[in-house]
C-alpha cells in the first residue's frame, strides 16, 4: 500500500472519481483524498505465480452519492465485526471472512517488502500464494515454508503444493544443494489454510482503537464494498514501527478481499519501510491442473 503524498504517481491516483461515503464521524476533505487513493491501491491486482496471466482481477470502483444535508446516514447493516465509529470486532471479523471464503473458487496473493525509507522504487515481493478451485484441490506455493516430514520439521524453499483429494504432491527446494525434492503428505482444506493465513493478518494489522480507524462506504460492479482505513496509532506486536497506516477492503458478507499496511521502523543502517498486503481475487473464474512434476511424487 502506498499511502498519499503531495506527489508522484500516487498523488495522481488521488484525483479519480471515486469516492468512499464515511459511515461514522465525518473525515476532512483531506481524509476523504486519503481513503480514495487507498481503496483504489487496496485493489490493485498483482501478477500471477502461477503463470496466470489474469493476474488483475479487473475490478473497478464507481462513486456512491455524495452526501446531502436532507440524507439520511448509512442504514445498511455493515460487515460482522465492523462498527460505523470505528469499532472493530475482530475476533467476529475474521470468523466471518473465514466463513465466507468456504466452498468458493479464488486466486489469494500474499507479499511482503522492506526497504529504505527513500528508495521509491521497492516493491514488496511474493511470499505465498494460493490459486483455489474447490476446497480440496488448490495449488499453494510458499517462498519459505515449515514443512513436517515424518519426524523431521524443515524449513523448504520455493515450496510448491498441488492438493486433490486431502493429498499433498508437493515439491520443495533443497537450500544447499539447489536440487528438488517430492513429496506426498496430507493437506488441509484451502479455506482452512488460506482462513488462518488471512486471519492471522487481520488480526495483527487491523488491531487499533476506535478514534484511530474510519470506515466508509463505496460501491464496485453495483455491489458494496466497506474501506477500513487506520493511522496514528500502532497495533500492539509491531514493535519500534512509526507512521503506521493500513487499508482494507471488505464486502457485506465481511469477506477482507485485501489489506495493506505500511509503516517506517529503524534499520541498522538508515530508517526503513515495511509493507504488507494480500488480496482476494477471480471468485468463482478459477481452475487449476496438476503440474508437470505431479508423477514424481507418487
Amino acid at each position: 500500500m502506498y499511502w498519499p503524498r503531495s506527489n508522484g504517481p500516487v498523488a495522481e491516483i488521488a484525483r479519480s472519481p471515486v469516492v468512499f461515503l464515511s459511515v461514522g464521524p465525518q473525515p476532512s476533505p483531506m481524509r476523504y483524498r486519503a481513503l480514495a487513493v487507498v481503496a483504489l491501491v487496496c485493489l490493485a491486482g498483482c501478477s500471477g505465480l502461477f503463470g496466470d496471466p489474469r493476474g488483475n482481477s479487473g475490478e473497478t470502483l464507481t462513486p456512491a452519492p455524495l452526501p446531502t444535508a436532507t440524507q439520511e446516514p448509512e442504514s445498511r447493516p455493515l460487515p460482522p465485526g465492523v462498527g460505523g465509529g470505528g469499532e472493530l470486532d475482530l475476533d467476529a471479523l475474521a470468523a466471518a471472512h473465514r466463513a465466507a471464503l468456504t466452498d468458493r473458487s479464488y486466486v489469494w496473493r500474499e507479499r511482503r517488502g522492506t526497504a529504505r525509507a527513500n528508495d521509491t522504487a521497492a516493491e514488496p515481493r511474493p511470499v505465498r500464494a494460493a490459486r483455489v478451485a474447490a476446497a480440496d484441490c488448490y495449488r499453494f506455493w510458499a517462498e519459505s515454508y515449515t514443512v513436517e516430514l515424518g519426524m523431521q520439521t524443515r524449513v523448504a524453499y520455493n515450496y510448491t503444493e498441488y492438493v486433490d483429494g486431502g493429498v499433498g504432491h508437493v515439491r520443495l527446494e533443497t537450500f544447499r544443494t539447489d536440487t528438488w525434492e517430492y513429496y506426498r503428505l496430507p493437506a488441509p482444506r484451502a479455506g482452512q489454510r488460506i482462513g488462518s493465513a488471512t486471519g492471522a493478518a487481520i488480526d495483527r494489522y487491523l488491531r487499533l482503537s476506535p478514534e484511530n480507524v474510519t470506515v466508509s462506504v463505496g460501491r464496485t460492479d453495483g455491489e458494496r464494498r466497506y474501506l477500513v482505513a487506520g493511522e496514528g496509532a500502532v497495533p500492539p506486536g509491531i514493535d519500534g514501527a512509526r507512521n503506521y497506516s493500513v487499508a482494507a477492503i471488505v464486502d457485506s458478507e465481511g469477506l477482507v478481499r485485501s489489506l495493506s499496511a505500511r509503516y517506517r521502523v529503524v534499520g541498522f543502517d538508515a530508517p526503513r519501510v515495511v509493507r504488507y498486503e494480500f488480496t482476494l481475487e477471480r471468485f468463482g473464474d478459477v481452475t487449476v491442473d496438476s503440474p508437470a512434476w505431479y508423477d514424481l511424487t507418487c
